[in-house]
């Protein structure tokens, strides 16, 4: 069956009956329970939303037509610590976006030097929970002044992505060219760390990952089988686990490095509530109808974190955005394809942002 957009959708179907002439959609009865915990339940809402984060769980709900268009963009601040703390609130409240979305800046994988060969990948160390502290403390501090708020979702750097911190991405893929199983066992170590840190952020509270995948791009491990073997074999550990944790997970496929080809197989099965895709794979264009007709789920992106976004006016970011949303799916999440940079005026990111929120057919 061929999947609808939110246009032909909306246009065959009775405004009313799904609420958009009655304001906004609704919540749980009394508030008696948790958003996250009861759609995590299938339980249905009823009532008047009042928060993001009801709006932003609604967007899960693939049975029926969201009024309401949840938007965020995101960018690396370059601070750490309190400092860190105050950019991510000020940011969520200055662009009005649907949920607080943590980088994944304060604490990386350190340079190993040990690594000079393939055979070397197995003295990568296994780090503690205790070498993650200062970015489970940033997520503690957003975790308090923001969860009534905003769902609170933790960026998580993939096991590649934490490796090519600790060694160079050229002298890497080469070692995973060379003999992926000798790599392998670092990427198990690496696994391990991560999943350290992952524990860590569930106890504490947060809602979701933004759970990233690199290293498939044509210029990276683009040989399927080599990046299922060294690559996706431990995303797939990793974010398995994540999605037993925490109710909210967007996939992140990231095009900051490079394009990808045998997209759909590649990354259909990839765990995640939400994905958010690249505009393009395959060497052709790729927009969101597109992608939910590959993911069967929600998908999250639309706009170009480069052109109109970064270089026009509020009004010509009002008709990219309008555009975009009149040919997206129905339930959909609207962003960039990646982090935009710092110097983008933040009037453009709310012009989209209020644009998406404002939306209707």
């Amino acid at each position: 069956m061929e999947k609808t957009s939110r246009r032909d959708f909306l246009t065959g179907a009775s405004l009313a009956s799904i609420g958009i002439l009655g304001g906004l959609p609704s919540v749980f009865a009394n508030n008696q329970m948790d958003t996250v915990q009861a759609f995590s339940k299938g339980i249905r809402p009823s009532g008047v939303v009042k928060s993001k984060r009801d709006l932003m769980m609604q967007v899960l709900d693939m049975s029926g037509i969201p009024n309401y268009i949840p938007a965020g963009f995101f960018m690396h601040f370059g601070v750490k610590g309190d400092a860190a703390i105050k950019a991510h609130l000020d940011y969520f409240h200055a662009t009005g976006m649907d949920f607080v979305k943590i980088q994944f800046d304060e604490q990386g994988l350190p340079k190993n030097d040990q690594i000079k060969t393939a055979k070397d990948w197995s003295m990568m160390p296994i780090l503690p929970e205790k070498w993650f502290e200062p970015a489970l403390y940033l997520l503690k501090s957003l975790i308090k002044e923001a969860k009534s708020e905003a769902l609170i979702l933790q960026t998580l750097y993939s096991p590649y992505q934490m490796a090519k911190q600790a060694i160079p991405w050229e002298l890497l893929v080469e070692h995973v060219k060379e003999d992926a199983e000798s790599v392998c066992r670092g990427m198990e170590n690496i696994t391990l760390s991560i999943m350290n840190f992952v524990h860590a952020a569930a106890r504490l509270g947060v809602d979701g990952f933004y759970t990233c995948t690199q290293g498939g791009e044509t210029n990276r491990v683009a040989d399927q089988s080599l990046f299922n073997r060294t690559i996706k074999n431990y995303d797939m550990i990793l974010y398995k686990e994540v999605s037993q944790l925490v109710p909210f997970n967007i996939l992140h496929i990231c095009d900051y490095e490079g394009s990808y080809e045998g997209f759909a197989s590649r990354f259909h099965d990839y765990p995640g509530q939400v994905v958010n895709v690249p505009l393009t794979a395959d060497q052709k264009p790729l927009s969101l109808l597109q992608a939910s007709e590959i993911f069967k789920r929600p998908v999250m992106g639309g706009l170009d974190r480069h052109g109109i976004l970064t270089t026009g006016t509020p009004e010509e970011i009002k008709k990219v955005t309008m555009e975009a949303l009149k040919n997206a799916p129905a339930n959909v999440i609207l962003s960039g394809n990646c982090t935009v940079d710092r110097k983008i005026p933040i009037e453009n990111l709310k012009a989209a942002i209020n644009t998406a929120h404002e939306f209707r057919m």
